[in-house]
């Protein structure tokens, strides 16, 4: 892992859990408490943490979305092994967009040595993918959404119109018999389009979404081809998803 890299998941660790051991750090990361001091140093002269005896702590002005980072670190293990899960349905040379949900970040992170063309509309997303060496990177410009730290409205929007991908990989808040949801219209709208412009709908949602009914609905579960979630799912809401006709892939 590149310092900068490593740097930037301290960071996001620390605004995340708000606070972080150099012990714990060493340990995550793999390397030694001295390097880690050196990190932290380093980010507190960014404004991105404050470090204190031992450690490290988030500041109370934030440079990262705090709402965000908190949703990345709610049931981490289950949407890392969701995005693995979901990683292995790219195949090299496929167009996919990836949106700007915390489980389709983790998927960002393992496509960096994939031979793709990936769009995407998430500042987090798109900092994770420059400088990947085989990877034709788009993104969506549009009006920034702050708490998702994401491009949104019609700018976006139109821009999705003009395109089209083998694969959209979408993150929801709610998975029900009526359908995909979110939590509100400005990330409707452009997670919309990006259905509109794929072939293949692919909904990233850990077990906790499932049977949950959000504020704006996307699409009917038979618009989805494809729902990862993982095996904590209630075996009820498993049947209800197996029999609207879409693939159930739980890991």
């Amino acid at each position: 892992m590149l310092v900068d890299e490593r740097r930037h998941r301290i960071a996001q660790l620390v605004v995340a859990r708000k606070v972080a051991t150099v012990a714990g750090l060493s340990e995550e990361f793999g390397v030694s408490p001295v390097t880690i001091r050196s990190d932290l140093e380093a980010l507190e002269k960014q404004d991105l943490l404050k470090r204190n005896h031992g450690g490290a702590v988030a500041p109370q002005v934030l440079r990262f979305a705090p709402a965000f980072q908190e949703r990345t670190s709610v049931h981490l293990l289950e949407k890392q092994a969701i995005a693995q899960r979901a990683s292995e349905l790219i195949e090299d040379g496929d167009r996919v967009i990836i949106d700007s949900g915390s489980t389709a970040l983790l998927l960002a992170r393992k496509l960096r040595d994939r031979r793709l063309t990936v769009l995407v509309n998430s500042v987090y997303a798109l900092n994770e993918l420059v400088g990947a060496p085989h990877i034709e990177l788009i993104t969506v410009g549009g009006s920034l959404y702050e708490q998702g730290m994401s491009f949104v409205g019609t700018l976006a929007e139109a821009c999705l119109e003009k395109t089209h991908a083998d694969k959209v990989f979408l993150g929801v808040n709610g998975v029900s018999r009526k359908g995909i949801s979110v939590n509100n219209i400005q990330e409707a709208g452009i997670k919309g389009k990006m259905i509109s412009a794929a072939d293949q709908v692919i909904v990233l949602a850990d077990s906790s979404k499932i049977g949950i009914d959000s504020f704006a609905y996307l699409a009917l579960l038979e618009d989805v081809h494809t729902l990862v979630t993982n095996s904590d799912i209630d075996p009820q809401m498993l049947e209800e998803m197996n029999e609207s006709g879409m693939e159930v892939l739980v890991v």
